[in-house]
């Protein structure tokens, strides 16, 4: 009998950008604008309209600054709102595929500022996907390997400690801007059980025959199945030199590219999975589910699927939740890490949970070293500043700001080591052929949610965004 796991992590507190008493700049900025006119309301003349006007005005002033709709902070949620209700007035909530027109080979067609992304392809057995906004080129590998929950303690540690050198590569030389791990669950017509039925002559005429084949009939059309994949993200700008000592343009990108993509897979082999670098109509395919999650059963392969068709027909956003053509989507992001020690098999309650479409995807964004040391500092001295303002004005300190402290501290020391930074960012993307459906299927997933230990919040006037940076394989993210 194996022992269970003893690797186990603390996740740091998010750090925010603040200048002032752990004020961000635009509450500061309220701040003092209410402090002003509180001061004209006192001690200033004129008439008691005005007066009173300027007590309305400053009590308004620190009631966005401060308070709180649906977890966000009052500015924030007036932003996005201000920013959903012009996209309602200009029409560009809804997408509508335009079928009648000529379609551009490679290009994706995606709605909003995805839609110039594009399929290169060569001769090889690798596709990518160009974004030229960002100059950008990406590639999408399926992982597989043996469940991580079934090996033993000393082979789960191995794993893990595989996976934190793949990760730390990242941030060692600055050609990767973000990599992605995306793990979804989609709809299996269950062909493979049938097939397997047909090839031994499972006798329907027999009782166990019968039984498996009224199994089948019920239970495979509900069948999901789960797949897991890994993309990277090239830096056109950071590999400029050697895209052009492969010859330059795009050949010489999809050398470098390739390149990168060899070292990755001798990191996917260390780690003990096997990873399958997609091409162009397996990155087709990829998209197509991700909008239309029937596909599975409409599309028969993904050699027939051309690139330029893999787009949403429609989209529609609303305030909380989209509609991509046969499905309903609600995209929630991970505000908040578990705050105990968490192993690494923390998240098995949100991925494992049976009978629910959903995605999860891990953006990470790899910060040059040189950056994360000053960064580093910065937040250093931010929190010597605040606490020393604290102390010159009587405030107690609490038991967070000294884990605030502690969290910096470490950082440092972990970056003087010689590790590695990465932001992280969670996004969880629940689906549903309806909205009754959609809103069961995500209570079930913010109970899971709370077993792992994580905060879950419902994105809000960035339903696109979010379900873009999720369900697609790219790297997105929020920003």
């Amino acid at each position: 009998m194996t022992s269970p796991s003893t690797i186990s992590t603390r996740f740091p507190r998010p750090q925010r950008t603040v200048v002032l008493l752990g004020l961000r700049p635009l509450q500061v900025a309220l701040s003092a604008v209410a402090v002003v006119l509180l001061a004209l309301t006192a001690f200033g003349g004129g008439e008691a309209v005005a007066r009173l006007g300027c007590l309305m005005i400053a009590t308004v002033a620190i009631a966005i600054a401060f308070a709180r709709i649906g977890g966000l902070l009052a500015y924030h949620w007036i932003a996005l709102a201000a920013l959903h209700a012009t996209r309602v007035v200009r029409g560009e909530h809804r997408h509508r595929a335009r079928l009648l027109e000529p379609k551009v080979h490679g290009v994706l067609h995606l709605p909003g500022q995805e839609g110039a992304l594009r399929v290169l392809e060569t001769n090889g057995s690798i596709a990518a996907v160009l974004d030229p906004r960002r100059r950008r080129l990406v590639a999408v590998a399926r992982i597989e390997g043996p469940a991580h929950l079934l090996q033993n303690s000393d082979e789960q540690e191995r794993r893990v400690t595989a996976y934190g050198r793949l990760i730390a590569g990242l941030c060692q030389t600055g050609r990767i801007a973000r990599a992605q791990i995306l793990e979804r669950t989609l709809p299996d017509p269950g062909d493979g059980l049938g097939e397997w039925a047909r090839e031994r002559h499972v006798d329907r005429s027999t009782p166990a025959g019968a039984i498996y084949h009224d199994l089948l009939q019920r239970a495979a059309p509900a069948a999901a199945k789960h797949e897991t994949l890994f993309a990277f993200v090239l830096s056109l700008d950071a590999v400029s030199k050697d895209v052009r000592k492969q010859g330059g343009g795009t050949k010489g990108a999809m050398a470098v590219l390739e390149s990168e993509a060899r070292a990755f897979q001798l990191s996917f082999a260390a780690a003990g999975v096997a990873g399958c670098w997609l091409n162009a109509p397996e990155l087709a395919m990829s998209l197509r589910v991700a909008f239309d999650p029937a596909a599975t059963r409409t599309i028969p392969s993904a050699e027939v699927l051309d690139p330029s068709g893999a787009g949403p027909l429609a989209v529609d956003t609303h305030w909380d939740r989209l509609r991509t053509d046969s499905s309903h989507h609600r995209v929630y992001v991970v505000s908040e890490w578990p705050r105990l020690r968490a192993t690494p098999s923390f998240l098995s309650p949100l991925l494992l949970r049976p009978g629910i479409r959903r995605t999860f995807s891990l953006v990470m964004q790899p910060i040059p070293v040189g950056k994360a040391l000053r960064d580093a500092r910065r937040h250093r001295v931010e929190r010597v500043t605040d606490r020393a303002t604290r102390a010159k004005i009587g405030q107690l300190e609490t038991e967070e700001d000294r884990q605030l402290d502690a969290d910096v501290a470490q950082r440092e020391k972990d970056l003087a080591a010689g590790h590695g930074d990465v932001r992280w960012l969670g996004l969880l993307a629940v689906s549903a052929d309806t909205e009754e459906a959609l809103d069961e299927a995500c209570t079930e997933m913010e109970i899971a949610a709370a077993q792992a230990l994580i905060d879950l919040r419902r994105l809000v006037g960035q339903q696109l965004e979010g379900f873009l940076a999720t369900a697609l394989p790219f790297g997105i993210g929020l920003g």
